[in-house]
């Protein structure tokens, strides 16, 4: 069983140098490839001008990447499908161009249903799975949930939160002073402002959804 990552990026037609932005995009995933190295299968890679997909082996850090892409792109948002499923194709690791197979039929689906879904764009993630399983409609809600709290934030406590996805990932024992040296704030600002978005609460929601991911479907090797 494999985790596969569509990233589809929203309203990329009015992005004004798309030429410029593919070339960031790239840099990003690139970035993200190198990072995470051991768990990737088929490293990230732009399928279409407003499109990217990779391919996990193992979902410890899944939702730990799609939030780093997500925080480098910003301002510019995109929705993620994660599909879980086995793979009919050869997996090249250089790539995952050509990859085919129920992870990313899955993947495909998870993008259809968040465009399709009326809740005033908020819901940004959405996994589907290759076999009956109503644990996954528990996790699905609990992903919008975070996507709700993430959308209620003020532009101060997000810029928070995106400096320490990108510099300390989904560490939960995030260290105040250095997040206070890189905002050039005091470390009880910090404190507060960390305390006020429910940021712990988040990353602990979005740890717990992983391990039971990777407990669930994960290799084990």
């Amino acid at each position: 069983m494999y985790f596969a990552i569509i990233g589809d990026v929203i309203s990329s037609r009015k992005i004004n140098d798309r030429r410029e932005f593919q070339k960031d995009l790239s840099g990003i995933l690139d970035e993200i490839n190198n990072s995470y190295s051991k768990d990737i299968a088929s490293k990230f890679v732009i399928t279409l001008g407003d499109e990217f997909q990779g391919l996990l082996k193992r979902a410890d850090y899944l939702l730990e990447i799609t939030d780093k892409i997500k925080f480098k792109l910003d301002p510019i948002e995109v929705r993620f499908g994660i599909g879980i499923g086995g793979m009919e194709t050869e997996i090249i690791r250089e790539a995952s161009i050509g990859a085919d197979g129920p992870a990313y039929w899955c993947a495909r689906k998870a993008i259809d249903l968040i465009h399709n879904k009326n809740d005033y764009n908020v819901s940004k993630v959405d996994i589907e799975v290759d076999e009956e399983n109503n644990f996954i409609d528990m996790i699905n809600e609990s992903l919008h949930f975070c996507d709700f709290i993430e959308k209620k934030w003020r532009p101060s406590q997000k810029n928070l939160i995106k400096t320490s996805v990108l510099h300390f990932g989904h560490n939960t024992k995030i260290p105040q002073k250095e997040l206070a040296r890189l905002l050039d704030l005091s470390v009880s600002t910090i404190n507060v402002k960390i305390q006020s978005t429910g940021y712990y609460n988040y990353l602990h929601l979005k740890k717990s959804i992983c391990k039971s991911l990777q407990r669930n479907w994960g290799n084990s090797e």
